[in-house]
């Protein structure tokens, strides 16, 4: 028979637990630690990015985030499928050409949305882990349209993906976190006081290249985007993809 309890002698009665889910934070999902996750990047960059300041930011333990999204790496990988989620264009309603147009233009559209998880998707392998298949598939079904196969879709399909993130790696690469302005000035200093003698075709072109062109800039996109020449890369990307596709046919 079981002991009678007393006024002295309270027992405690252990509340059920999900196993191996700590207290707290019911219902939180690894979509809305992404979203948090996402939103601490956008605000202090991607250097000051920490799963203990994302949970201390969703008001719980940072176990509670490790249980649904074990490491660092795998939260941002979440955060960079979270941001590449709507870059898909809709298949089967454009020519290839302008199915990978479109697909640059709502990337770039995205990251200048987020612009401090350009390095993420463009320069850490971590990215791919959570990137959509469907990304990958759309691209190799523009480029087998457009007469790839073969070794040949493995390189255009390489080329593609290298185009359209390395040119937002570049033009959304941050600037540094320490004394900001004072390396801008000194960069500034350093274009404008090019030796012509030196230099004479940078010299020459400096007005249209300075702070426009990359190498000679002390702004990012997010200030001074290169629109004009984005686009005139997706036409030379598309351009390079049709040579390349004729001289693959038989003649």
């Amino acid at each position: 028979m079981a002991a009678t309890m007393t006024k002295n002698s309270p027992q405690k009665v252990q509340k059920p637990r999900t196993a191996g889910r700590p207290a707290g934070g019911g219902g939180l999902t690894k979509q809305r630690i992404a979203e948090e996750a996402l939103a601490q990047i956008d605000e202090f960059g991607l250097g000051a990015f920490s799963m203990r300041e994302v949970a201390a930011r969703l008001d719980v333990y940072p176990a509670t985030v490790h249980w649904h999204v074990s490491t660092r790496e795998a939260l941002l990988a979440e955060v960079a499928a979270l941001v590449m989620a709507e870059v898909l264009p809709p298949p089967g309603k454009l020519a290839w050409q302008d199915w990978i147009a479109e697909l640059f233009r709502r990337c770039r559209a995205a990251v200048r949305r987020h612009p401090n998880v350009a390095q993420l998707l463009g320069a850490q392998l971590v990215s791919n882990g959570s990137l959509p298949m469907e990304l990958v598939e759309g691209v190799l079904a523009a480029l087998t349209e457009a007469g790839f196969e073969g070794e040949p879709l493995l390189e255009a399909y390489n080329c593609v993906v290298a185009a359209m993130l390395g040119f937002l790696t570049m033009e959304f690469s941050p600037l540094p976190a320490d004394n900001t302005q004072a390396w801008a000035e000194e960069l500034r200093e350093r274009v404008h006081t090019i030796r012509p003698l030196d230099h004479p075709v940078l010299t020459r072109n400096l007005a249209q290249l300075a702070n426009k062109a990359f190498i000679l800039r002390w702004d990012n996109g997010t200030t001074v985007p290169l629109d004009s020449s984005f686009e005139r890369h997706i036409q030379i990307t598309i351009d390079g993809l049709e040579a390349f596709a004729r001289r693959l046919r038989p003649r």
